[in-house]
Order: C-alpha cells, then sequence, then structure tokens
C-alpha cells in the first residue's frame, strides 16, 4: 500500500537544487545526554538553522548566517557565538574541551567548548574545477584523537584535534559529499561522484580499495549519474551504498569486490538513488528513490527486494535514528520547506510528520531536535511525535 501526504511532489527542477545543498549538509543522528527542564524557553537563531549537537544541557547549532550558536536549553539564552564565511549547516562535533565545525568556506575550526574563543582553523586545498567548492562536508568522525573528515576538493583529511595539525590527507578519484565517514576496525569508507566507494586505513591515510563493481547499464539514461553521496551502511563481511542512478550496492568489506546490485528498474528517471542516508535493520537495507519515488527494502543477503511501496512524496533517507525507528526528509514543492516523518521499520508504516521543519534533524535520547521555519528549534517524542521542547504550558 502506497505512503500517502498531504501535499504535493516537488518539481524536478526544484529537486536538483535543493538535493545538491542538503548533500552537502549533515543529516546523521547525534548522540549525548540531555539534561533540561520542562520550562525550558525557545531557542530564537538567527538565518536558517543547520543541524544540532547537544550536551550537557547546551546545544549548538549553525545557520545559513554563517554563524554557531551555543545556547543553554533551559533558559534559551546564547551563550557564546563563533562564526565562519561561509554558512553552518553541519551538526559539530562536540568534545571535552573543544568544538569542531566546518563550514561552506571551506575551513574546520575548533573553538573553546566554554567561551566559544577561536583555537585553531584548517584551510582544506584548491580544487581542480572552477565549478567546484571547497565545502567541509558533514560531522568530523573524532577517533583516539584525531579527527576524520571530507571536503569536496576531493580529500579525506585526518587532523589533531587538539591542535590543528594535519596528520594526512587522502586524495580521491573525485568529488566527496560525505555527511560523515563511518569507521569500523580502523578502516573508514566514503563515497565519491566517480561512482565508487572507498576504503582507507585511518592511522595511515593508505587507500585499501575501491570499489569494484558491475557497471553494466548502472545509469539507463545518458544524462543519468551514479554519484555515490549516501553515508554507507555497514556489518561485519559488507559494505553497502546507493547510487544517484538508483542502484543499491553490496561490496565486500574486505576486498570492495561486488556480492550484489539491486536495480530498482526506474529507467526513466534521471536523479533516482538516495542521497544522504540508508539504514540496515534486521538483515533488511532500507532506502529510499528520488524522483521514482518508492521505499525500498532489500535482503543484505541475497540483494532481493523483500518489501516496497510508492511515495507520494520526494523523500531522502531513511536515517537509522533508534532500534525500531527511522527518519525520512521530504523537501516540499515551494523549495524551501521541508517535512519529517518517523518510520516505524517493524511495521513499515509513518507513525507521525512534521511540517514546521527547516533543517536536519538530530536524535538525543529519543527525542527528534530540528529548526523551525521561524528559526527556532523543537524537539519531538521519537516514538509519539508529541512536542517535548520547549514545553507547553
Amino acid at each position: 500500500m502506497p505512503l500517502h501526504f498531504s501535499y504535493q511532489s516537488v518539481c524536478r527542477a526544484a529537486l536538483i537544487g535543493i538535493a545538491l545543498l542538503f548533500c552537502s549538509s549533515v543529516f546523521a543522528a547525534i548522540s549525548a545526554k540531555v539534561e533540561t527542564e520542562l520550562n525550558a524557553q525557545p531557542i530564537q537563531l538567527e538565518g536558517r538553522p543547520g543541524q544540532a549537537a547537544i550536551a550537557d544541557g547546551v546545544m549548538y547549532i549553525g545557520t545559513a548566517a554563517g554563524n554557531l550558536h551555543a545556547v543553554d536549553m533551559r533558559t534559551g539564552r546564547e551563550l557564546w557565538r563563533a562564526t565562519a564565511d561561509g554558512p553552518v549547516f553541519h551538526a559539530p562535533y562536540v568534545g571535552d574541551s573543544l568544538v569542531l565545525y566546518g563550514s561552506q568556506d571551506g575551513r574546520l575550526r575548533a573553538v573553546d567548548k566554554k567561551s566559544g574563543a577561536q583555537r585553531w582553523v584548517f584551510a582544506a586545498g584548491d580544487v581542480d574545477w572552477d565549478v567546484r567548492d571547497i565545502f567541509i562536508n558533514g560531522t568530523p568522525n573524532v577517533v583516539d584523537g584525531i579527527a576524520y573528515f571530507s571536503s569536496e576538493d576531493f580529500r579525506v583529511y585526518a587532523v589533531e584535534l587538539a591542535t590543528g595539525r594535519a596528520v594526512w590527507q587522502l586524495k580521491l578519484g573525485e568529488e566527496p559529499q560525505a555527511w560523515t565517514i563511518p569507521i569500523m576496525d580502523g578502516v573508514g569508507y566514503i563515497g565519491t561522484w566517480d561512482g565508487h566507494m572507498y576504503a582507507f586505513d585511518i592511522d595511515t591515510g593508505e587507500l585499501m580499495w575501491r570499489s569494484s563493481t558491475d557497471d553494466k547499464n548502472r545509469a539507463a539514461l545518458p544524462n543519468q549519474v551514479p554519484h555515490v553521496t549516501v553515508v554507507p551502511a555497514l556489518s561485519e563481511d559488507a559494505v553497502y551504498f546507493s547510487d544517484w542512478a538508483g542502484n543499491l550496492f553490496a561490496v565486500n568489506r574486505k576486498t570492495g569486490e561486488q556480492l550484489w546490485r539491486f536495480d530498482p528498474g526506474a529507467a526513466d528517471s534521471r536523479h533516482v538513488g538516495s542521497r544522504n542516508f540508508i539504514a540496515l535493520v534486521d538483515d533488511v537495507v532500507y532506502y529510499s528513490t528520488v524522483e521514482d519515488q518508492h521505499l525500498y527494502g532489500v535482503d543484505r543477503h541475497t540483494g532481493e527486494a523483500v518489501w516496497s511501496t510508492a511515495t507520494d512524496g520526494i523523500l531522502y533517507g531513511p536515517m537509522r535514528a533508534s532500534e525500531g525507528v527511522g527518519l525520512l526528509f521530504e523537501i516540499l514543492n515551494d523549495g524551501a520547506s521541508f517535512q519529517l516523518h518517523a518510520f516505524d521499520f517493524r511495521t513499515r508504516a509513518i507513525t507521525w510528520s512534521a511540517d514546521d521543519v527547516a533543517g536536519p534533524p538530530a536524535t538525543v535520547d529519543d527525542t527528534v531536535y530540528y529548526g523551525t521555519t521561524d528559526n527556532t528549534v523543537v524537539g519531538r517524542d521519537l516514538r509519539s511525535g508529541k512536542r517535548v521542547y520547549p514545553a507547553t504550558n
């Protein structure tokens, strides 16, 4: 049975521009302990909100105006503000003493967690073509004091958290747009616009493999592109990822060799596959197709579809927010507003929706936080959709 929504689909022209915008944003869940009081006051921001990170009762959130705000969640009072020369849409990394945030100006900045004073700035490299840019992509993944992140200058970087000193950089075959870089057993995984997934050693920056896939009829239309910008899902034996042409792949996690490929048969649509996130739940890989307007569940062992449904709107995701719930993100037909849906992986149904969304969500302690159309922040219960932050009297 189709999943029905009460609004129109996005026009194709608007979709392309907005999709690229949100491929350079972060759509990952940020986990931290939240301590707030029910009488919390609204957080008011200047500019369209990005994605938040929350720690010790403080929300850290960037905006399109190029600011990173630290806000007391109980009072709504701004504690400090840091700046950049470009929009800050990605969720920052919040450590014990430093907060790291990237910007579309091609810089990764570290500021003091308490005061917001700048500690260091790391600048990404040059790009090969005038049409490219140096956006810092996603939220840094920090392991043992090293921050790993990518830029659209074709590179993955490893820098020291404490100093910002470059440890190594790895140039890939094309532009990455990773919302974050998952790491397992000392190996990082990231896709690029050349249609491949790359695996690298996080200690040395050495390239371990580039995925080897069956590309016959992979792009069915002359202008169909097999870009890989999705954050891959990982299991002990495989890496799962989709491309913009709609294909879903499983490759061997040790070698990058293809295990299977699922083709949804959406040959009449140019931009098909998931841009941002897919979800691996109970041996099923869930992913959405964009212009094709479907949501699929594919057996992770065989690559065969076990479930699918048509949708009335164009969805991104799902992002796995908890053990049994995912989040789907939809662009509305005005090209500037968004809809958020909670998806139950067990029943495969939408459980609630919110239409005041202006930025990507962050899930913390089973509460979904997101920026709203009036530049405030709302928190909803992940299971019920009830607004729990700020509390209503």
